[in-house]
This record gives C-alpha cells, structure tokens and sequence, in this order.
C-alpha cells in the first residue's frame, strides 16, 4: 500500500515494497497463534500487516508519528495490534512487553535502518527471557559479519559478541528494488536465538572487554594485543594451555577459545599472575 508520507533521510527510511519479500520474512518468523511480536520499523506496513495475520499478538514501534498514527487507524481496530511511537532503543523489549501487557519471550521482526540495526540486534541478543529469535533485514555485510565464523574476512568483535548470545544464520538477500527508497546496498535477512552467554557476570564482561582488546589491535600477535591486561609472558602462556602459539591473532580464535583464553589469562589485577 503506497504511503502520502516521503521517506526521511535522518531516520534512514528504506520502505520494504516488495510483497514476496515479505512473505519470506514473516515465514521466516514462524509465528504460532498467540505469540506475542515485537516489530521494529514497520514504516508503510509491508510487514505489519502480514504479522497480524499470523494470530500473534503484535507490538509494532515506529519512529515516525505519521506512519505510527497512519497504522493504528488502518490495525489497531483488528484488536491484536497495538502501535508504539518511539524509539526501539530508548527501552528494552522486555520493558514493553509488561508495558502493553504481552507474554514474552516475543518474536522480534523488522526491517531494519541501516544506521541502528547493529545496536539494535546487539541489544536484543541480550534479553534471552524476552526473545526467542529475532528475524531482520540488515545491511548484506552487516549480515555477514553477525554470523562470521574463524578465519572469514568478515569475522571480528561483532561475529564474537553475537555468537556468546545468540544462535545465527543468514536467510536469504535482498536486491535494492526490494525498497522504496533504493538503496545502494544488498539487504539480508538474518535470524537470531538468543542463548545464555557463555559465562556470568563479572567474567562475561571481562571476557568481552578481552575480546574487545583484541580486535581493536587484529594485526598484532594476541599477546601484543593483551599487553595491557597481563604481561605477554603471561598471555603466551595462556596460549599455550588452549593449544594455541604465541603468533596467534585474534581472527584464529573461535568464541570457545576465547572464553578458554579468558579463563586461562591473567586476571583484571594481575591475580594469576606467575613469577
């Protein structure tokens, strides 16, 4: 259905126009009746409408009020829509969900702007209670980089936070002519579930800040690269217990190596360290 509205450049609007597309979208969802929704960006509807098909119970947050107040006129009268004007990031899902009343976890559904996508999927990966998979357009290389495995071009911090909370996989492409306003860019669609992260507390976010460290310097040697959390003596040595040589770099190691690598390595203030 054609909108009066113009897409907005600064909330990065790429209206989903192709109906096939979104056939494969909301099936990709599998939405069973009676389960709640949480769309993200449901712009002119293409989804929207679709999803509210499926006998889900359907929370869809849009950003813009015209497209927000068109929606609830033309679906929130089918009694299992409800349309939020909003941010998606100003508040976690699982906060909206007991705001509208919803069961979670929810199916999370959306084509998503190229300029948020990636902070908005790494939020959603984290609320496990709330979520139990996630089906969303992104940027192709986004896409690649989400589910990137050891030794790709494409692997790096995001393909390792990703895997410590979620399950992916890549669907399916989406050409330019798919949207309204053509982007320059292939879309994917990827699907995500989450899981819980390999460690608890303190040590998830000492194991995020090594992987961190990590990336940041990937053309270094890992113990180059962890200098300034534990001598490279140290990291060397650490190495060594997961099998791994001391010219390893950060691209060689999958996510089981690096929860390994935190565990075997020097501690925040040096508490395993070795004369």
């Amino acid at each position: 259905m054609a909108s009066p509205f113009p897409p907005l450049r600064r909330w990065g609007q790429n209206f989903l126009v192709d109906p096939s597309a979104a056939a494969r979208i909301v099936a990709a969802a599998a939405v069973s009746p009676g389960e709640s929704i949480v769309e993200i960006g449901p712009g002119d509807g293409a989804l929207t409408r679709l999803l509210a098909r499926t006998g889900g119970n359907l929370l869809a947050i849009e950003i813009d009020p015209l497209r927000a107040g068109a929606l609830t006129r033309e679906l929130a009268p089918l009694g299992n829509v409800a349309v939020e004007t909003g941010d998606a990031l100003d508040l976690p899902i699982g906060d909206r969900l007991a705001a509208h009343r919803l069961a979670p976890p929810a199916v999370v559904v959306g084509n998503l702007p190229y300029n948020v996508a990636t902070p908005i999927l790494r939020a959603a990966v984290r609320e496990r209670g709330a979520v139990s998979r996630i089906v969303a357009t992104v940027q192709k290389e986004v896409a690649r980089r989400l589910v990137a495995r050891p030794g790709s071009d494409d692997y790096g911090y995001l393909s390792l936070e990703t895997a410590f909370f979620a399950d992916g996989e890549v669907l399916f492409d989406l050409p330019p002519g798919a949207f309204r306003p053509r982007p320059k860019v292939t879309s994917a669609v990827v699907r995500l579930r989450p899981k819980a992260p390999p460690v608890p507390g303190v040590a998830l976010d000492r194991l995020l800040a090594l992987a961190s460290r990590a990336f940041q310097s990937r053309r270094k040697t890992l113990p180059n690269a962890l200098a300034a959390g534990g001598s490279r003596r140290e990291w060397e040595r650490a190495l060594a217990s997961i099998g791994r040589l001391p010219t390893a770099r950060a691209e060689e190691l999958s996510p089981e190596e690096f929860v390994a690598l935190a565990a075997a390595g020097p501690g925040p203030e040096g508490e395993n360290e070795r004369p």
